[in-house]
This record gives C-alpha cells, sequence and structure tokens, in this order.
C-alpha cells in the first residue's frame, strides 16, 4: 500500500482513507437512497433461509482477498414490533457459492475514482431484495461459520440504524435496557464481529434474524463495505 505524504508529514490519513486513496476500499449500497429494500419476518435461526449478503471472491488463488470492513443498515417505513435482538452468522466455503430466491446483485463502486487509481475487483455482491436469500443446502466444499454476532435492540422504532464493524480495534458503544420502548425517536446500534477474510475462490454470506420480530416486515437501506488486498 502506498504512503500518504501531506507536507512533508507521513500517515497523517486513517488507515481506512489511505487504502480508499490506493484504490482498494468498495462498497456496495442500496441503488437509491431514501429508498428502502423490502427484506423479510424471520424470528429464528436457519443456516439457508435468512441470507442477507452473499460475497463471492472470484480472484485467483494467491491473488487478493477480500477484508469485510463495515454494514450499515437503516430501518424504514414501519417497524416490526416486539423485537429484542437482531442476530448474525457469517458462513465461509470453499468454492464459489450462488445465492438463490430473492437476491440482486449489487456493483461495488471504487471509492477513488482518480486517474490511474482505479482498480476492477473479484468481488460479487448479492444482496437481499424483496425477501431473505436462500443459502444452497448442498455444500461446494468446506462450509465453516466465521462469525456470530447480535445487536440488542428491545423494540424498534423507524429510521433506527445499525452498525457492524468487522474487526474492529476500537471498543463499540453499549446500549442499556429501558422501562419503556421508544415511541418515534430514532436511535443508533452498534456491535463489533470477528475480522471476516474470504480468499480467492471461496464465498462467504452473511445471515440475519431478529427475535420476536413480529407484525411488519423490515425493509432496510444498507451499505457493505470492503477491502481488496
Amino acid at each position: 500500500m502506498s504512503q500518504i505524504v501531506l507536507n512533508g508529514q507521513i500517515g497523517l490519513l486513517s488507515s481506512r482513507q489511505q487504502l480508499a486513496a490506493d484504490g482498494k476500499f468498495f462498497t456496495v449500497q442500496n441503488p437509491t437512497p431514501g429508498t428502502a429494500v423490502v427484506w423479510a419476518t424471520l424470528a429464528a435461526y436457519s443456516a439457508t433461509a435468512n441470507g442477507l449478503f452473499v460475497i463471492r471472491n472470484t480472484n485467483t488463488v494467491g491473488g487478493a482477498d477480500i477484508h469485510l470492513d463495515r454494514l450499515w443498515l437503516k430501518q424504514t417505513a414501519t417497524a416490526p414490533t416486539g423485537t429484542l435482538s437482531l442476530n448474525f452468522e457469517v458462513f465461509n466455503e470453499t468454492g464459489l457459492v450462488l445465492g438463490t430466491g430473492n437476491v440482486a446483485t449489487r456493483t461495488p463502486v471504487q471509492l477513488n475514482q482518480g486517474s490511474g487509481k482505479t482498480q476492477s475487483t473479484g468481488a460479487v455482491v448479492q444482496a437481499f431484495s424483496a425477501g431473505a436469500i436462500t443459502i444452497p443446502t448442498t455444500a461446494v466444499g468446506t462450509r465453516v461459520q466465521q462469525s456470530a454476532f447480535s445487536i440488542p435492540t428491545g423494540v424498534t422504532v423507524a429510521h433506527d440504524a445499525f452498525m457492524i464493524d468487522f474487526g474492529s480495534d476500537s471498543p463499540i458503544g453499549s446500549k442499556n435496557g429501558g422501562a419503556a420502548a421508544r415511541a418515534t425517536d430514532p436511535g443508533l446500534f452498534s456491535a463489533s464481529a470477528d475480522p471476516i477474510i474470504i480468499a480467492p475462490q471461496t464465498t462467504s454470506w452473511i445471515n440475519c434474524w431478529w427475535i420476536n420480530g413480529a407484525a411488519n416486515v423490515p425493509s432496510l437501506e444498507y451499505k457493505l463495505s470492503f477491502v481488496e488486498l
């Protein structure tokens, strides 16, 4: 990775900014800002029916790894009722896996569009679309669980935002349960997950479900960022 030199000083930018400047930082977002994508009412764990994102690394073996950076979700429209805890699992498989059903393939955007900086990506990203993604039950290679984590949400409201940092070195803010549900005041809820590395010719996917999520199907805006190097 190149070093950033400004006024004779090296390393004035954060590591994430340097990665972006070097053309190695990518984002995937919902297609229209302000317009959420319908997800699904999922209130229990499933290894194959709760897909949120599927990320394939199509680089050749020995090429660049994909490192997940951050997942941001914002709930819009009418919030689900009875929610308690937003739960996630990340799996990896040694092979290129395709999610099926409610999927939309999204094009990653490289954040430095300057001359000579743009590089292609080996990431192929499928996002949920009008439902949860179905993960094939039959593995094409070795399938392992990379991480599991949760965000204690309590009963949520429209425009609540949820943020997950993958492999963060900094402490993540906590939330204390209250005596009563919030009315209309949206909040920001965060969690930390393990570092997730998607090696060439492997696939990782993020599953998601909400304990006690009952009436009203969630609609979510999203942004998934990753580094490729």
